[in-house]
């Protein structure tokens, strides 16, 4: 009988003798934006995000996200002060968490 765990178990890829490890990584973000997290701040979001190998996840409001889809991000409306939690799992999840920081920190009205 299982006790329902999942043990954090490396996982191979397609080249035979190589392992990967995948790390899950969580962070709460802070959204900054006078605007809250609007249109330039999501789809830089999406585009950040799919540079990455980690799967990314975004919680808000008790649902989740895929974190590298735009339409999924659509519906995510944070406002300015609110928190989003983010997590990451793949070999760059910490990476991956540290960029989408950034592209929320960002002025999403400059071009600069």
């Amino acid at each position: 009988m299982g006790t329902g765990l999942k043990c954090a178990m490396p996982r191979r890829n397609n080249v035979p003798g190589i392992l990967l490890m995948n790390a899950l990584v969580r962070k709460k973000l802070q959204v900054t934006h006078p605007m809250g997290f609007h249109m330039r701040p999501k789809a830089a979001f999406a585009e950040v995000a799919g540079q990455f190998q980690a799967e990314i996840m975004v919680y808000w409001e008790g649902r989740a996200f895929n974190g590298k889809r735009m339409w999924d991000l659509m519906l995510v409306a944070a406002a300015m002060g609110s928190e989003i939690e983010c997590e990451a799992n793949g070999p760059d999840a910490e990476q991956a968490l540290d960029a989408l920081a950034a592209v929320l920190a960002l002025d999403h009205d400059t071009d600069s």
